[in-house]
């Protein structure tokens, strides 16, 4: 069964969702996976309200720093804006890089696109009827097979990565309800189910269901999210202001993160080592999480990270990046300190909605769903 009423999360093609998150964009459980921004009006005066300081000049871009620190690697990443029209970008979302690709949900084309992880050339357009794509709005890949979550169909398309040709689809029987992330460990595929209070293991093998994990005592609630790590799927709760903590061997509950770890609609999780991030976008906040004990180690908020609704995480090269979706920006932080490095906008990023993240290489890659585009922040 479909579900009806889907928008996706954050678009600024749609009306304003109902107030709900201190006056933040929110919507129901149908909503989609990766967040969407507002409106362009409302970004900029968000945007400038949160930049820690004026830009020098008058018009153009600008990577905001105090006068005492000076910005580090973000004055060395050269940005190149891919908006061809042949690329088949419409509501870009999810971005994952593997393989030397690219793989790009279009939301709102119905489709996924994939480019060169290297040069941004096109590579193919998956769009056909034969993928019954409808929403796709999350991605994952695991050697030869690339999965994709259609969130208002309820169903996951399965792909051959070599020759882009579908191979399953994934519907009724596996308890699918908007499922809206999805994550791999080894050979098995968890999938978050938003509309469901739920996750959904599946074998990568057989693609039998092999369970789903709900009930009370896992606290799940609207999942947005997921990572696994040191043995663990971590499911955050948008509507629980929580993060489960789950066995990726047995599914048995094992915590429920809330009160004390600054949680407020998170929505995003990135795991670097030891350490588990999740964004909170009605709370502008990212905290960080150890994998080992469970216990909170930082919370970073406040004005001078320029958080203004943050979507989408990233680690990468001892860096934190988040995709400011109502600031039109993203935030630069050293992973190991948490301290603030940068916020990068400005028109030569062509930042517009950024929803989502990948990184590749030497390579950060930011998708756009207000402008159809993807933007590539290239080190050196």
């Amino acid at each position: 069964m479909e579900t009806t009423g889907y928008m996706p999360r954050h678009s600024g093609r749609h009306a304003a969702a109902p107030p709900g998150r201190n006056g933040k964009m929110t919507v129901s459980v149908i909503a989609a996976v990766i967040m969407i921004g507002a409106g362009a009006a409302i970004a900029a005066a968000a945007s400038a309200r949160l930049t820690p300081r004026a830009c020098p000049g008058t018009v153009g871009d600008c990577v905001s720093a105090p006068a005492a620190r000076p910005t580090l690697s973000a004055q060395k990443l050269t940005p190149r804006v891919f908006a061809d029209s042949a690329d088949g970008l419409s509501g870009p979302s999810a971005a994952i890089a593997s393989g030397g690709r690219l793989r790009i949900t279009n939301v709102l084309g119905n489709s996924v696109t994939e480019l060169s992880a290297a040069s941004g050339a096109h590579l193919r357009t998956l769009d056909s009827a034969a993928y019954a794509f409808r929403g796709p709005n999350a991605v994952a890949v695991s050697g030869q097979h690339v999965w994709v979550a259609n969130v208002p169909a309820n169903s996951l398309t399965e792909i051959n990565a070599r020759n882009g040709k579908p191979e399953r689809l994934l519907s009724t029987g596996y308890g699918f309800s908007s499922p809206y992330a999805l994550a791999l460990s080894g050979s098995r595929l968890w999938v978050a189910n938003a509309g469901g209070n739920s996750v959904t293991e599946i074998s990568t093998v057989t693609g039998r269901r092999l369970a789903v994990i709900t009930g009370r005592r896992y606290g799940l609630k609207n999942p947005y999210a997921l990572a696994v790590a040191g043995g663990r799927v971590w499911v955050a709760n948008a509507g629980g202001r929580s993060v489960t903590e789950i066995s990726a061997r047995t599914g048995a509950w094992i915590a429920t993160l809330s009160a004390g770890y600054g949680l407020d609609d998170p929505a995003a999780l990135a795991v670097a080592g030891t350490s588990l991030w999740v964004v909170s976008e009605a709370g502008d906040a990212v905290t960080q999480i150890s994998v080992t004990t469970g216990r909170v180690i930082q919370i970073l908020s406040g004005r001078r990270y320029g958080f203004n609704n943050p979507a989408a995480l990233a680690v990468s090269g001892g860096r934190l990046w988040v995709a400011n979706s109502l600031g039109d920006s993203v935030t630069e932080i050293a992973a190991g300190s948490g301290r603030w490095l940068a916020t990068l906008s400005g028109r030569r990023y062509g930042f517009s909605n950024p929803t989502g993240l990948a990184a590749a290489g030497p390579d950060l890659w930011v998708t756009n769903l207000g402008a159809d585009s993807v933007t590539r922040l290239h080190a050196g």
